[in-house]
């Protein structure tokens, strides 16, 4: 069914019509573009059907959408399967083999991911022309690409380190010795220790141990590290910042090295005395940019120690017995070691650790810019708005620790860091004329021009006499642009103005995407390329477990649309199914669990749907080929219009601020309502007045409003069942889809005056129904009520007594007799059974004698 909807409703079609045929100003919504690395999951799922429901939302209020869905087709997850099944190792390869083999992985499973996303009813132009693509383990990894392994064991060591140069309170403690004490969970980084780093604000004990050796540790950590190396004699007390000017010995080398202040100290991890090496970790790195700290780098791409070191250390992996080794080498200055469990970095695609290694990279000072881009945010909506305050510190958070954006990888597949350098000293030879001359060469040839063109045709003429150099002094750069630079800079190529109204990703987009794109575009263009920032939550199993192949929980949608091999395990759920469940979940929790149960929810509650739209449409045909009867509305029709009003409204509020999940409840809520009260007491007028009595003909008609409101409102998430259920509308002659009209809730039928009149009335009937306990037309029914119920009760019986108004409808008795006594505070309800039995045809009104129909019965009857 969905294939054929997908065809008759003009689904592939709609994202063009809409562009010819609604008026602006545009919605632009930005694609972050997914990885081209293999089959749609779960997340894409999520992802596409939010982007679609929210465009589908837009088009349905008549508003026009920018949505240019795209593609990231370069990077290492591409590469490293474009390779995996060759039987070819990177090195064996031409960089142009290798970017001709991840190209053609990238294209396949664009086109695979693309048949799929439309089969999903997602709203775009998915011709090649529709879309755009940004074409462009030993290297270094993006952070988004690290996973953390919380059951990591390491061989931790706690060091002391002599001090040379004391600082002036310690002077008396001359001549003895005076150690810091540092604790490190990677012994290997020992070699590459440049600094020891202190809490300014910390308390500091001076300590003597059973053999007169003094230690210095934080006053926080002292118990711990005496339960550690033995009984230690408090000497004195000193602040942090006292430590000022002192000097100590390298471990290995015997450098002499300073005491520096760092903001990062724990006081409740470790000695208070941090090991400081800039090479291999973040905060370390920032001492030596304060400090103005030449970063010293001892390790290769390899990971292993290179020629700078001492021989007996060279060659050594620092993931396998280095760290031993160096211990091993401190000997007596090792006071303790310990294994410990902890959270520690691995690579996504190895599941192994991974090292912090500072190498030649190309950077973009952030420095620059990150206070206007923390600024910038402060004008973005956050949804949803419960959030806002937690998303906004997050991006805030990442901006202002990050002092540098590496930009360069070491790969071959993406867009090549157009520098030369020279030879014979190394220096970097660029300018603004030759980049802009390279991306012209680039329009023409493609970006593979980096490898394949002849370098003197790549140099140019003009360079070459402006450096006055010969052409083999030079080589070209081999580092490629970094991926997340390739996307982030996509809004300055797929948007019309360069700003959007919404990005829409999921929550791991905080260290990426989010976070790339502000970047470039404060550069650029001095403002935020998007108005606001929708977050959601990402696919885990029952067991609230992250999916993954290597857990075997992964649940592939392509098989929940359109079932597994086995269809009693795997059955088919549909489109539709799918979209419900991305709706009802993905918008309220950071974990949208997926499972088998969670999607028959979603298929029960579609049922639900399905089955009032075929009452409804069942009823909407006025069953007659004469000219339409003017309706007449019951107080009862007008309490459904203006129900219909607010509900319309409440579902156009929710999907403005993109809250899906009360978009699924409150249509539910809504069905259910109307089924339960309205659905049930019309029958007797639908099927039993004359086809063409007026009151009839008032109630086809708000079943059809009825339907059409509903339809529309639950459109933008079950397109499918939207579509069906427009195309079996008595109405829709033509069979124009349901997106292509236009519509609006009339302001006439906001009157809430009616409501407390109806719901009076209804809630009345709760006590019939209570005290009759059985079929309640079987009774005339006493009503007393006092003044202030009188007043509504009787808009809706203007006789004292009568067995056809509409408060007998509402009620479904007989007859009624209303009475008024203001001595009472409640209502008081009396009923009688009838003496006679029911009219066979309509089972409403009593008959007059036995077999006999009933008044209203000959009537309808005489006139057909």
């Amino acid at each position: 069914m969905d294939e054929y909807l997908l065809e008759k409703c003009g689904f592939a079609e709609l994202y063009n019509w809409q562009r010819e045929n609604l008026p602006g100003p545009d919605f632009i919504l930005h694609d972050g573009p997914p990885y081209a690395n293999g089959n749609p999951h779960m997340g894409h799922a999520i992802n596409k059907i939010l982007k679609d429901i929210t465009l589908r939302s837009k088009v349905m209020k008549g508003q026009r959408v920018h949505y240019v869905p795209g593609w990231d087709c370069h990077g290492l997850p591409i590469e490293y399967k474009a390779l995996s099944g060759s039987g070819a190792k990177a090195a064996e390869l031409s960089p142009l083999e290798i970017r001709r083999r991840a190209r053609e992985f990238a294209f396949k499973a664009v086109a695979k991911q693309r048949e799929v996303f439309a089969s999903w009813g997602i709203m775009a132009d998915w011709s090649e022309s529709g879309c755009y693509l940004t074409n462009r383990t030993e290297t270094a990894l993006a952070e988004a690409e690290l996973e953390y392994n919380e059951r990591h064991e390491s061989r931790c060591a706690t060091v002391r380190l002599l001090l040379v140069d004391l600082p002036s309170v310690l002077k008396d403690l001359a001549p003895k010795n005076v150690f810091a004490l540092i604790w490190t969970t990677t012994p290997w980084t020992l070699i590459a220790n440049q600094a020891i780093a202190y809490a300014k604000e910390a308390i500091y004990c001076i300590v003597e141990d059973s053999k007169g050796n003094l230690y210095i540790v934080i006053e926080e950590s002292l118990n711990n590290i005496i339960g550690k190396i033995g009984p230690l004699q408090l000497l004195r007390k000193i602040k942090g910042k006292e430590l000022t000017g002192g000097k100590y010995r390298h471990p290995v080398s015997d450098e002499v090295l300073p005491l520096l202040p760092g903001s990062h100290v724990s006081k409740s991890v470790g000695t208070g005395l941090v090991h400081t090496a800039p090479a291999h970790g973040v905060e370390d790195f920032l001492i030596a940019l304060e400090n103005k700290i030449q970063v010293l780098s001892l390790v290769d791409e390899g990971g292993k120690y290179t020629a700078d070191v001492d021989e007996k250390f060279r060659g050594l992996d620092v993931l396998g017995n280095a760290g031993d080794v160096i211990l091993q080498y401190i000997g007596e200055n090792v006071v303790h070691t310990e294994k410990i469990v902890h959270s520690y970095p691995y690579d996504w695609r190895t599941k192994k650790p991974v090292i912090l290694r500072a190498s030649q990279q190309w950077f973009v000072n952030t420095e620059k810019i990150k206070a206007e881009a923390v600024e910038a945010l402060s004008t973005v909506q956050m949804y949803p708005p419960s959030s806002r305050l937690s998303s906004v510190n997050t991006l805030s958070k990442q901006l202002e620790q990050r002092p540098y954006w590496c930009i360069s990888r070491q790969r071959v597949w993406g867009t090549p860091i157009p520098v030369l350098y020279a030879k014979s000293s190394g220096q970097v030879i660029t300018n603004k004329e030759w980049v802009e001359r390279l991306c012209r060469l680039t329009e023409k040839h493609g970006s593979d021009l980096w490898w394949e063109m002849p370098f003197e045709k790549l140099v140019g003429r003009k360079l070459l006499e402006e450096l006055r150099v010969d052409l083999s002094e030079l080589e070209r750069g081999n580092d490629i642009m970094d991926i997340w630079f390739d996307s982030g800079i996509s809004w300055s190529s797929v948007l019309p103005e360069g700003k959007a109204d919404l990005y829409l990703e999921g929550m791991d987009q905080f260290t990426g995407w989010f976070q790339s794109s502000l970047l470039t575009s404060i550069a650029l263009q001095g403002c935020a390329p998007y108005k606001a920032l929708f977050v959601h939550g990402f696919a885990v199993d029952e067991k609230n477990q992250k999916m993954s192949k290597s857990l075997g929980n992964i649940l592939d949608p392509v098989e929940v649309t359109k079932g597994g091999k086995d269809v009693n395990k795997k059955p088919a759920y549909g489109t539709d199914v799918l979209r419900w469940w991305v709706a009802s979940h993905g918008t309220q929790h950071s974990q949208v669990s997926a499972d088998r149960n969670v999607l028959q929810d979603s298929m029960d509650c579609l049922k639900k749907l399905r089955l009032i739209a075929r009452f409804l449409l069942g009823t909407s045909y006025p069953y007659s080929t004469e000219e339409p009867t003017e309706p007449l509305y019951s107080l009862l029709d007008q309490y459904v219009l203006h129900k219909l009003y607010c509900y319309s409204k409440e579902m156009e509020d929710f999907y403005d601020v993109y809250q899906y999940h009360h978009v699924c409840k409150t249509a539910l809520n809504f069905v259910t309502e109307i089924s339960s009260t309205y659905c049930h007491l019309i029958k007797d007028r639908v099927y039993c007045d004359k086809v063409d009595d007026p009151y009839r003909a008032g109630a086809v008609e708000v079943v059809g409003e009825v339907l059409t409101v509903l339809a529309r409102s639950i459109a933008p998430i079950v397109p499918n069942l939207a579509e069906e259920i427009w195309l079996h509308f008595p109405e829709n002659l033509t069979s124009v889809p349901l997106f292509h009209m236009r519509y609006r809730v009339p302001e006439t039928w906001n009157q809430p005056h009616i409501v407390d009149i109806v719901n009076c009335a209804l809630d009345l009937r709760k006590e019939v129904v209570k005290i009759a306990s059985t079929n309640t037309w079987n009774f005339d029914a006493t009503v007393t009520v006092n003044a202030n119920r009188f007043s509504l009760l009787s808009k809706l019986q203007n006789d004292e007594q009568s067995s056809e108004s509409e408060l007998c409808d509402l009620l479904q008795v007989s007859s009624v007799l209303l009475l008024k006594d203001n001595s009472i505070s409640e209502v008081k309800v009396d009923l009688k059974q009838l003496s006679t039995s029911l009219c066979e045809r309509c089972r409403r009104h009593p008959e007059p004698e036995p077999d006999a129909l009933c008044a209203r019965c000959e009537r309808v009857l005489a006139q057909a």
